[in-house]
Order: C-alpha cells, then sequence, then structure tokens
C-alpha cells in the first residue's frame, strides 16, 4: 500500500537534507534496486518521493489536485 501523501511529502525534503545535490541520483539509484528486486510497490512509493522531490526543487507543490483553478467568485469589473 502506497504512504498517503502527508507521508510521501514528509519523505522528500528529508532526503533533500540527507543527500543534498545527490538526492535525485539517490532516489533514482533506490528506484532501480527495487527494481532489480522486483519490488512494485517500492518503486511506486519512491516514485512518488521522487515527483516530490522534484516538485520541491522546482519550488513548486501542486499536484493534480491543487491544479484546479480556485473559486475566486465574481472578478470586479475594471475601468
Amino acid at each position: 500500500m502506497l504512504p498517503d501523501d502527508r507521508e510521501l511529502w514528509a519523505c522528500a525534503p528529508q532526503v533533500e537534507r540527507q543527500h543534498g545535490e545527490d538526492a535525485p541520483r539517490f532516489v533514482a539509484e533506490r528506484i532501480g534496486a527495487l527494481a532489480v528486486a522486483k519490488d512494485e510497490e517500492g518503486i511506486a512509493t519512491w516514485r512518488a518521493i521522487a515527483r516530490r522531490l522534484d516538485q520541491l526543487r522546482r519550488g513548486t507543490t501542486s499536484n493534480k489536485r491543487e491544479k484546479r483553478a480556485p473559486n475566486l467568485g465574481t472578478a470586479p469589473a475594471t475601468q
């Protein structure tokens, strides 16, 4: 079972702190080792962490659920 979103978001900055600039390489190596072991659940978990790590490094934290336009109501008329 894949960890919930909050747990995945907790992992990404921890990997960043522990591995710094090498964080993406660490994650890729971890995914590779899990692929060799045929651990599909582990692969899915680390891919999810990789996506969040990428978002952190790019300065974005949105996911598919958050990409909807916010409900801002009626915009005021401009003159």
